[in-house]
């Protein structure tokens, strides 16, 4: 399990410690915002449907599961499935265009009859009445009811924990010096980010010394999820020579020698001791 609020104990950072570990924690244990939407969706799958009810020990209705699974991340939603429909978030009008984490609704006109949310590859989680509980379904059986979405997610968080999502999925991938950029069987500190960023239309140098200069500074106490972190090595003379992802509570996401592709702290050990400075590149 990762070391709790070290640096920052912000929304992101605590949402995505449950993401990592698979801990659902609590609302008396953080406050957290509203990235790890389809992690706790996900956590409440099976558990009953019972009208009016919104909690996993009672059970949810459909607007329930929707009101319990953002007020855990500290979002304020209204309780009803009229309220939530037209509460003021960004309308998505096209199924198509829905993200991870967008509250879905179908029914007749402006008139909403359930909801779900969605958790991507056209599938979305709903306290189902016929079911008689939390279920996953494709969307596409519904897709001639659907009368639009809610987007709780912000652009800059749903990237942020995007870029943390696509870099897990290299987990273990050796660790190479110079691997060449463009293929994914090997990573160098440098190039694992260089991949990652661009994956989201933003566009890094090569080399971790020239990532260093891009975006702009961040302190260590103000680390976010989704900053480049940086690092002295034993051969880099005293300069940049390494790089990493802040991932939260006060660990990173990076490449180097044994075991590829891995988590480490960098609130203890070699990577505190060379800890040098720290950019922010999301817009």
């Amino acid at each position: 399990m990762f070391k709790r609020a070290v640096i920052r104990t912000t929304g992101i950072t605590a949402a995505m410690t449950i993401l990592l570990t698979g801990v659902l924690a609590g609302p008396a244990m953080a406050a957290y915002d509203d990235m790890d939407a389809v992690s706790i969706a996900k956590k409440m799958s099976g558990k009953d449907y019972a009208w009016g009810e919104e909690s996993p020990s009672k059970g949810f209705d459909a607007a329930g599961l929707n009101y319990y699974i953002y007020k855990l991340l500290d979002y304020s939603m209204p309780r009803s499935l009229d309220d939530q429909f037209k509460m003021n978030k960004p309308l998505i009008k096209s199924l198509s265009s829905a993200k991870a984490g967008d509250v879905l609704f179908f029914g007749k006109g402006s008139n909403p009859d359930f909801t779900g949310i969605y958790i991507g590859d056209n599938k979305m989680i709903s306290s189902s009445k016929s079911s008689g509980e939390v279920v996953t379904r494709s969307v596409n059986e519904y897709k001639s009811q659907f009368i639009g979405a809610r987007r709780v997610l912000s652009e800059k968080d749903q990237k942020r924990v995007s870029l943390v999502l696509t870099a897990q999925k290299y987990l273990g991938t050796p660790y190479v010096f110079g691997a060449k950029y463009g293929q994914t069987n090997t990573f160098d500190c440098s190039s694992f980010m260089k991949w990652i960023f661009a994956k989201y239309d933003i566009t890094l140098p090569r080399v971790s010394r020239n990532q260093a200069k891009e975006g702009t500074f961040v302190s260590k106490a103000n680390l976010d999820t989704g900053d480049l972190v940086f690092f002295t090595t034993v051969n880099s003379n005293g300069k940049i020579g390494h790089v990493g992802m802040y991932i939260g509570d006060g660990m990173m996401i990076h490449t180097y020698g044994e075991g590829g592709v891995k988590y480490s702290t960098i609130e203890s050990g070699w990577w505190k001791d060379h800890y040098v400075t720290a950019r922010r590149v999301i817009n």
